[in-house]
């Protein structure tokens, strides 16, 4: 009986990395669960990697990065999102922050937001101005996600929530939403968030996000006091 044994395909995937260069720069490609590989036999040439596997390779590669730049090109900001939107792709983004690539939700936050608040959020983590985004959005995502934050339920890391946004109030260029955060099993009120956003060339961006904590491990505020507590 022949003795096969299975080898990592490295070359192949050294293929993928440099086909999508420059398209996913900076972004590192994570292969979770499983590995590409191919059965082996020293003594059967027809068990090699043919060239039409490397055309297929091809072809599926090129369509995976028209469908992240179809995907990138549909999140905010843009002239389309209404402010409830905004919010709404925040909150997904952040819940699926490796969707469609590592940390796209986390530099969602930092391209949705005004100078003011985008130099907040750089402080928050120990960054500034001339940081690269792609660190800073990791260090955030690592930063919200540490355990014990309150923050963290942002994340999936701490209770399922459900979603529930006030209607904007519009005023001119500046608008103010209020989103609630609600036990998806019993409905209690964990968090009450305040968005402030700014219209900017056409597009809404998130100035300021004040937060309330209604968690008794999280020593919430009586009344309102809480709100002066910026997000981050």
């Amino acid at each position: 009986m022949r003795m096969k044994r299975k080898v990592l395909l490295s070359a192949v995937f050294t293929l993928f990395l440099q086909a999508t260069h420059g398209f996913l720069s900076h972004d590192v490609i994570h292969l979770k669960n499983s590995l590409l590989f191919a059965s082996y036999d020293k003594d059967d040439a027809s068990s090699s990697f043919h060239q039409a596997d490397m055309e297929l390779l091809h072809d599926r590669i090129r369509t995976l990065k028209v469908e992240i730049l179809e995907d990138e090109l549909k999140r905010p900001p843009n002239t389309s999102t209404s402010p409830t939107e905004l919010v709404q792709n925040i909150i997904q983004g952040l819940l699926n922050p490796f969707d469609p690539l590592p940390d796209a939700g986390f530099r969602l936050i930092l391209r949705t937001a005004t100078n003011k608040w985008k130099r907040r959020i750089l402080q928050s983590v120990g960054a500034n101005d001339h940081s690269n985004n792609e660190i800073v959005a990791s260090a955030l995502g690592t930063a919200i996600g540490r355990p014990g934050n309150q923050f963290a339920i942002l994340v999936g890391e701490g209770e399922k929530f459900c979603l529930e946004i006030s209607e904007p109030l519009n005023f001119g260029d500046e608008c103010w939403l209020e989103c609630r955060l609600r036990d998806k099993n019993t409905s209690e009120l964990l968090v009450i968030t305040g968005w402030n956003l700014l219209l900017e060339d056409g597009m809404w961006l998130v100035d300021n996000i004040d937060w309330q904590d209604f968690r008794e491990k999280f020593r919430p505020g009586i009344g309102r006091e809480e709100w002066m507590r910026d997000t981050w």
